[in-house]
């Protein structure tokens, strides 16, 4: 099978849907599949420098940011488009770049899902002429749903099975204010009849997005998210000379690092414990950082607190491996857990919320303890009870490291991907429409487009 694989780029940010894309495409690799990976928007972000069957970057930031602010843009030359699509332009401009905050991309988030209609419309056919001329896929897989404006066109025209993995975009359309929201809506649950199969990563969820996108839910398969469990195994019973409580994601109030803050104050204030807190992940706000540094201070936790900042992907094992027990007290439904599963492969036992995915990852592999959502005082209890508890905090750990290889590998999901692929989509004919009215360049004389424009 020829995939192509359509990925959203972060640029310099750390994203752990990227993460699970590109693991997953290298074990696909692994087992002989002719796999491309088409970025769009920025460059990808990867743990490592090893190669990537990657194409050039379609729909580059600057572009479709340009177009959808003036139409001056939709109509620029190529030679202006590959101006500002140039990768190392991209990357510094994302660090200056304009809000990604849901509340103000309403408009943009619309122009992208409306696709051919949507105002980067020359964007869709750059992207399709690569398709029909080089790639030539028989399946196209779109990462995430908020790419789906793209499908409806190329089921028309390239006339090969498309796949959807959903990995929690709905929480960013429920963030848009009014009218987008629905308009969004609406347009996403057109966009998925072009669809052939969805992908969610725990039961709970496919359930959830069935009703969600208005879609029979056995077109929703269960594939768990993967990661590459070698580099993160270690030894599960290395001692700590410190208890150390890890937490590594974006520093926001959706991931709760709040609660744990809390949760260290009981449990050394109230409950006369040691422990030390390590922080790791970007600061995605900072009003909100600077409060919690605040209450750090205030309540004298200062010298139990430890924050490195964004790590990459050393820092990140060590960081993990240095740690005790591993907790992220996140208060929204986490679709994939990818911190979560890097910590255990690593032989960390976990503290997780009873929501989401964790209590399905909980009893799959064993290697963790599940807290009410927001109760700081339940997650200092679970840790005294892993400090006074050595062979409990052994036996988690083992599990964890085992759970994650057994269940959560980039490699069993490539074999359930494959598996899925040829069992559940029908091979496409070859037989494509007529040539598009459009060149690489995104240039068109068809009619039916230019009345449009």
């Amino acid at each position: 099978m020829r995939i192509v694989y359509i990925v959203a780029g972060a640029a310099g940010a750390y994203c752990g849907a990227c993460a699970r894309d590109v693991a997953l495409v290298r074990a696909l690799m692994a087992r002989d599949q002719d796999v491309q990976m088409i970025p769009l928007y920025t460059p990808l972000r990867r743990d490592d420098d090893a190669p990537l069957p990657e194409s050039r970057i379609f729909f580059g930031g600057i572009n479709v940011y340009l177009q959808q602010m003036s139409a001056f843009f939709q109509h620029t030359p190529a030679l202006v488009d590959w101006f500002f699509d140039r990768p190392a332009l991209l990357k510094w401009a994302s660090q200056f770049s304009v809000s990604t905050q849901p509340a103000e991309l309403g408009p943009l988030t619309c122009s992208m899902l409306a696709g051919r209609e949507g105002r980067q419309r020359k964007e869709l056919r750059k992207l399709i002429s690569y398709l029909r001329q080089t790639a030539h896929p028989h399946i196209v897989t779109i990462t995430n749903s908020l790419l789906s404006g793209i499908a409806p066109e190329i089921k028309t025209l390239l006339r090969v099975p498309i796949v959807c993995l959903l990995q929690g975009e709905e929480r960013f359309i429920a963030s848009l204010p009014e009218p987008y929201r629905s308009r969004a809506w609406r347009i996403l649950q057109t966009n998925a009849h072009a669809i052939d199969l969805f992908i969610a990563p725990h039961a709970g969820y496919a359930d959830y997005m069935a009703n969600y996108l208005g879609v029979p839910r056995a077109r929703i398969q269960v594939i768990s998210a993967g990661i590459d469990v070698s580099p993160y195994r270690s030894d599960p019973e290395r001692q700590h000379a410190h208890f150390r409580i890890g937490y590594l994601s974006a520093i926001s109030p959706a991931k709760g690092l709040d609660v744990l803050i809390e949760a260290l104050r009981l449990l050394i204030h109230e409950h006369g414990r040691r422990g030390m807190l390590q922080i790791a992940g970007r600061i995605h706000n900072t009003a909100y950082w600077h409060e919690m540094e605040r209450i750090i201070n205030t309540e004298g936790l200062a010298e139990h607190v430890e924050y490195v900042g964004e790590v990459e992907m050393a820092e990140k094992i060590a960081f993990l491996r240095r740690a005790s027990v591993f907790c992220l007290p996140t208060r929204i439904g986490e679709t994939r857990g990818m911190a979560v599963l890097e910590a255990m492969a690593t032989g960390q036992p976990v503290i997780v919320p009873e929501i989401g995915i964790f209590p399905e990852l909980i009893e799959r592999t064993q290697g963790g303890l599940l807290v009410p959502r927001d109760d700081p005082a339940a997650i200092a209890q679970q840790i005294i009870r892993l400090q006074e508890n050595p062979l409990l905090h052994k036996r988690l750990a083992h599990a964890a490291a085992e759970g994650v290889e057994r269940h959560y590998s980039a490699d069993a999901e490539a074999e359930a991907v494959i598996e899925t692929y040829r069992t559940r989509l029908t091979a496409p004919t070859n037989a494509l429409s007529p040539p598009p009215p459009w060149d690489a360049t995104g240039q068109t004389t068809d009619e039916t487009w230019t009345a449009k424009r």
